[in-house]
C-alpha cells in the first residue's frame, strides 16, 4: 500500500514538471502565437556561446565573483551591420541548469546554421514591466517546424522591440510545431559509474527483502541501499557540459579593467 501511495505521489509530481515545462511569461508567448500574433523577424541559428563575466562581489577588496551563462547567437537573415544579433539564453524550468545547457548543446547541434523565426509575445511590456532582469521569453521556430525555447536580455531585445525592428506578425494557427527532441539523459561514457552505485545500492537490498538476515542488518541494509539510490540518482545531472562546440567570451565589470 505505501509502494502504491508513493508511486501515484511521485507520478503526479511528474506530471506537474512536464506541465511546468513552460513558465508563466513563456506560456503568455504561447497564447499570443495562438491568437494569430507575436513580433517576430527572421534568423539564422548561429555560434553557442559561453559568456563568462567577472565582477567584485562588494564583500572585501579582491574578491572576485564569476558568472557563467550559455546562450544561441541568432544572427538577422537580412543582417546589414545595423540590426543587432540576439542571444537566445537557456531556461531553467521543469529541470536543473546542467540539463538546459545540455538540451541548448544538442539544439545548436541540430539546428546550426538553420533559418526560422524568432518570435516575441505581443504583450511583451507587461512582462518585461514586472521581470527583475528585464527578460523576455522568446522562442525560435525553425523552417522545420521545431520551437527551441528561451529568454532574451534587455540590451538585445530592445532594438528590435523597443525601437520596432520586430513588427507584429500574423501567426498561421493551422500549422502545428513541437519541441526539439531532447537527448537522453543517460550518456554512457559518462554516467556507467552512476549506474555501478545505483547497481550495488540495488544487490545490497536484495537480503532485506528477502528477510534473509537478522531485522537490524535488514534495516542497515536498506538504509545503505536507499542512500545509495539517491546518491546516483541526485548526481546524474551533475555532469558537467560539453565543452568543445561553445566559442568562449569573457568580459569584466568596469572597476576591473
Amino acid at each position: 500500500m505505501l509502494t502504491f501511495v508513493l508511486g501515484v505521489v511521485l507520478s503526479l509530481c511528474n506530471l506537474c514538471l512536464f506541465q511546468g515545462y513552460l513558465d508563466r511569461a513563456q506560456r503568455m508567448l504561447r497564447q499570443d502565437a495562438a491568437a494569430g500574433s507575436v513580433h517576430a523577424v527572421r534568423v539564422r541559428f548561429g555560434t553557442p556561446v559561453q559568456e563568462t563575466y567577472r565582477y567584485p562581489t562588494g564583500k572585501g577588496v579582491g574578491r572576485i565573483g564569476v558568472k557563467s551563462t550559455y546562450c544561441i547567437e541568432l544572427v538577422p537573415e537580412d543582417h546589414t551591420g545595423v540590426q543587432q544579433t540576439v542571444r537566445l539564453q537557456t531556461t531553467h524550468i521543469g529541470h536543473s541548469i546542467i540539463v538546459s545547457e545540455k538540451h541548448l548543446t544538442h539544439a545548436a547541434a541540430r539546428l546550426g546554421g538553420h533559418g526560422g523565426w524568432l518570435c516575441w509575445p505581443t504583450r511583451w511590456r507587461d512582462i518585461a514591466g514586472t521581470n527583475k532582469e528585464r527578460r523576455v521569453p522568446a522562442a525560435f521556430v525553425s523552417d522545420s517546424g521545431h520551437v527551441v525555447w528561451g529568454v532574451t536580455p534587455e540590451e538585445d531585445h530592445t532594438h528590435y522591440l523597443r525601437a520596432g525592428a520586430a513588427p507584429v506578425c500574423q501567426t498561421d494557427t493551422a500549422l502545428a510545431v513541437a519541441p526539439l527532441p531532447r537527448p537522453s539523459r543517460y550518456f554512457a561514457k559518462v554516467h556507467a559509474s552512476h549506474l555501478r552505485v545505483a547497481a550495488v545500492g540495488a544487490l545490497l537490498a536484495v537480503p532485506f527483502l528477502l528477510d534473509a538476515v537478522p531485522h537490524w542488518a535488514g534495516l542497515l541494509l536498506g538504509v545503505i541501499s536507499g542512500a545509495l539510490g539517491l546518491f546516483a540518482g541526485m548526481t546524474m545531472d551533475g555532469v558537467g557540459v560539453d565543452q568543445e562546440p561553445w566559442t568562449r567570451r569573457e568580459t569584466s565589470h568596469p572597476a576591473l579593467q
